[in-house]
């Protein structure tokens, strides 16, 4: 609990840097991250198993509380987990916060009109080693002009290459025809 609160101290001292005209963005960034936190902590607590934590339990979670949290921008959250996905505390943590920082950059920038409709922010997870996952996470927005859009002067996306790194994972950036994709391996 400590390191994760420590690690959301230094989440809000880089978002005030960057977004300090704008503190209602700081707090709904907080607020997703803390409700995922939260959630990540009662299932883990209420099984008392820091080691198996069952990854596709914690994502349906996931998906009806962000649908909660901004149920006003109509936007339907799915995942497809592979049920036998356990994964320890150290990873589950840094691995959450990553697909915060993605899902609060999709709703922020992939549906800028607010006529458009079945608006879909989607995560596949899946085994493809024995020791290895692939995350891919996809939007059915307006996408990107250009990847460097998104990996110049970024806050989220320095934030989500540094979580990558804790977890000697790799991402990139999907070539997708229709909104934005990223594969985390």
């Amino acid at each position: 609990v400590k390191n994760n609160l420590q690690v959301l101290n230094s989440f809000l001292n880089l978002e005030k840097r960057a977004y300090k005209n704008n503190p209602d963005l700081i707090i709904k960034h907080m607020q997703t991250r803390l409700t995922s936190l939260a959630l990540l902590h009662e299932k883990t607590y209420n099984t008392h198993d820091f080691i198996n934590i069952n990854l596709n339990e914690y994502m349906q979670d996931q998906d009806r509380t962000l649908k909660t949290l901004f149920r006003t921008k109509d936007i339907n959250f799915e995942s497809d987990v592979d049920e036998d996905i356990h994964i320890t505390l150290e990873i589950i943590t840094p691995l959450l916060l990553i697909i915060d920082e993605l899902t609060m950059n999709a709703i922020k920038h992939a549906f800028p009109y607010g006529n458009m409709t079945n608006k879909v922010i989607s995560k596949e997870i899946k085994l493809i080693g024995e020791n290895t996952c692939e995350l891919i996470l996809k939007d059915n927005g307006v996408g990107l002009e250009s990847p460097e859009q998104l990996t110049s002067h970024n806050l989220g996306w320095e934030i989500v290459n540094n979580l990558t790194k804790q977890i000697n994972g790799k991402i990139e950036i999907l070539d997708c025809k229709i909104g934005t994709g990223f594969k985390l391996i």
